[in-house]
């Protein structure tokens, strides 16, 4: 692990760039992101997101492993204080479930994807007892017009934050992104930590 610093320092320089309305090479920008992410700790991730004031928000993710919980916070600690940015570590749920059940929570951008947590649908199947997971089959419209990845990729940031990074990876062992049945008798993803929850109980 590295001094923060050096990321920091890096971020200030390139800051620009993810600010510009139209990136003309966001994938090499936000690799370029991870790597000098990886170089302060490996298991790191994060999720971009514009908010209503024009800003970007950074968030700092562990990818649900709560032994880097300190390493996401104390980088955060360090970040420098920026006009247009918000930082945070992803600790815990970030969502307005009342906004997801109305179907008015904002929509997620992801490259020419735009989704909202509440278009989304589920399925639990393989119920490990030794694990206490689930795979997951998540349903979404639309699924053939975008790449498999960038799927995965948006509804697994999307589960953090309903769900928040432990929930999310300490019950979800596989994550299938499959295309939305036309006759829905799924059950709404705002339900998923109920469904977690009232399932232990019921053990």
């Amino acid at each position: 692990m590295t001094n923060p610093n050096t990321f920091w320092n890096w971020f200030i320089e390139n800051q620009h760039k993810f600010l510009q309305q139209q990136l003309t090479n966001k994938e090499s920008l936000f690799d370029s992101f991870q790597r000098h992410l990886n170089n302060y700790s490996n298991n790191l991730s994060f999720i971009l997101k514009g908010l209503p004031n024009g800003k970007l928000k950074l968030t700092i993710t562990t990818n649900g492993n709560k032994t880097h919980i300190i390493k996401a916070a104390y980088l955060v600690s360090k970040a420098p204080n920026l006009p247009n940015w918000k930082f945070k570590a992803s600790l815990k749920p970030m969502h307005d479930l009342d906004a997801i059940i109305d179907g008015t929570d904002p929509a997620y951008q992801f490259q020419d994807l735009k989704i909202k947590i509440s278009d989304l649908y589920f399925l639990a199947t393989n119920y490990c007892p030794e694990s206490k997971k689930f795979d997951i089959t998540v349903y979404v419209m639309e699924f053939w017009k975008h790449p498999h990845g960038l799927l995965h990729h948006a509804v697994t940031i999307m589960l953090e934050d309903l769900l928040g990074e432990h929930l999310a990876y300490s019950k979800i062992n596989r994550l299938t992104i499959e295309q939305l049945p036309k006759n829905n008798t799924l059950i709404p993803i705002h339900d998923m930590k109920l469904f977690f929850e009232s399932f232990d109980l019921n053990l």
